[in-house]
């Protein structure tokens, strides 16, 4: 009996995320547990690509963050730290649909980043840019299921 009570235990171990998520009314962020900024990254474009999206820019901001800091005769803040922009013509076609202001929100970008051996995924919540706008909301959900996709 111990010894099937302790299978069980330790089998459900393994079954805990290895993430946790932390929201408030601007950012929708995840902190990976156990995996490095590299593999976190590689596994959100794996998660962008196969969702059909492209990424269209990729910028190293925690290297010329730390560039200018340095500069500045300052510390650098970020270890690891890319900001993707991504894109997909048919969302963006809906996106338009919508309210052509919405040509604003294309790329849309998510964030990865590493500071004190801790590692982040993030996006900034999408707002609607009129009353009944309803594709904030799917952008949103759309963001936040690649990002927890890529880090299951």
């Amino acid at each position: 009996m111990k010894k099937s009570f302790l299978l069980i235990l330790f089998l459900c171990s393994f079954l805990s995320a290895n993430y946790e998520i932390i929201e408030n009314e601007n950012l929708f962020l995840v902190k990976t547990h156990n995996t490095s900024f590299k593999e976190n990254l590689l596994n959100l474009k794996d998660e962008i690509n196969f969702q059909g999206f492209t990424i269209v820019y990729e910028l190293n901001l925690a290297k010329a963050t730390n560039e200018v800091a340095q500069i500045l005769e300052k510390k650098g803040i970020l270890k690891e730290g890319i900001n993707l922009g991504i894109c997909k013509s048919s969302f963006t076609l809906q996106m338009v649909e919508e309210n052509f202001h919405n040509i604003n929100y294309c790329p849309l970008a998510i964030s990865i980043y590493e500071k004190d051996n801790k590692n982040f995924i993030s996006y900034k919540f999408y707002k609607p840019f009129k009353k009944d706008d309803q594709i904030a909301n799917k952008i949103n959900e759309t963001l936040k299921n690649l990002i927890i996709k890529s880090v299951e």
